[in-house]
């Protein structure tokens, strides 16, 4: 079925400052300067990921005792993915500064070898039914989620997260994920101790914006567009103990989420109250996104059910 809302005139809201890839979940990913987005999000986002070989599970920061070292590792395309052509190869940094291929022989070993731990790299399009692991902080209080984990070996709260994302990528929750430099400048205004930077948040595109104030909370159930990128607005960014980690050189900071625990905690369906900050998207339009392009808020576009 065909929605009927009527689209009025949208309103520029800033224009793209930052845009982000991340081939393998949880590692590091790279920055460019343009990039095209297809329904499922940013082309190469998240085809990847790094699976236990004894659990099935997929390895993210989320677990951070047993995955935050996935910080630590980089991940990037040895060229830019074009749009129904093969997927090139993806090339990992490791902590020590050495490098190698997705497509070398031996890539599994040498993951395993440098994580002590079993596993493989695998292409998203390759796995069914998985599941990711996330350790829940007190801070964040209690929600339906948070009621049926389990006590690990280490005594932390761990739940078994299922994936709702489009088929054949790795993302938690949403496709395409929007920040704005507003809100990361709100969050610094109300705790000047806290290191409050777009890298913790591992958005897609960061928008320049002036206006004051955690600005997405307003951004519900409207359209978002990007440059040639249609796209409707359809939950806010919940947060978790991985943006407290260090990463580069940003130290662990859980001052950053204590904050958006306190001051941006909102309801969102089905998942309950979440420490908040940007959005995610479900993209209507695809098309070419770069640096300085324009970005516009408005009614909602009409989509297909």
């Amino acid at each position: 079925m065909t929605t009927t809302t009527t689209e009025a005139a949208n309103s520029v809201v800033g224009s793209v400052k930052s845009i982000y890839r991340y081939p393998v979940k949880s590692m590091l990913g790279e920055e460019l300067t343009e990039v095209y987005v297809t329904e499922s999000g940013v082309i190469g986002d998240h085809l990847f990921a790094i699976v236990d070989i004894e659990t099935g599970k997929l390895g993210s920061a989320k677990n951070p005792r047993k995955w935050g070292h996935l910080l630590k590792y980089r991940a990037e395309y040895v060229e830019e993915p074009q749009l129904g052509g093969d997927i090139p190869a993806v090339r990992i940094t490791f902590p020590d500064g050495s490098v190698a291929l997705s497509t070398d022989a031996d890539i599994d070993a040498m993951l395993s070898a440098s994580m002590d731990i079993e596993v493989k790299l695998a292409r998203m399009d390759t796995v069914e039914n998985v599941k990711s692991e996330m350790i829940w902080l007190e801070m964040l209080g209690e929600n339906g989620f948070s009621k049926d984990a389990e006590t690990n070996e280490h005594g932390e709260r761990q739940i078994d997260w299922d994936l709702y994302a489009p088929p054949g990528r790795s993302y938690d929750l949403g496709g395409l994920h929007v920040l704005t430099t507003s809100s990361l400048a709100h969050a610094a205004s109300l705790n000047g101790d806290a290191t409050f930077d777009a890298r913790r948040y591992r958005p897609n595109f960061v928008l320049d914006t002036d206006e004051i104030g955690f600005v997405e909370t307003g951004w519900s159930d409207k359209s978002l567009d990007l440059g040639a990128l249609a796209s409707n607005v359809v939950m806010q960014t919940v947060r978790c103990i991985m943006t407290t980690l260090g990463r580069e050189e940003l130290p662990v900071d859980r001052g950053t989420l204590r904050t958006l625990v306190k001051q941006n905690t909102l309801t969102v369906e089905p998942f309950g109250d979440w420490a908040c900050l940007g959005v995610y998207t479900n993209v209507t339009t695809p098309g070419y996104v770069k640096v300085g392009s324009a970005a516009s808020v408005g009614d909602p576009h009409p989509t297909e059910d």
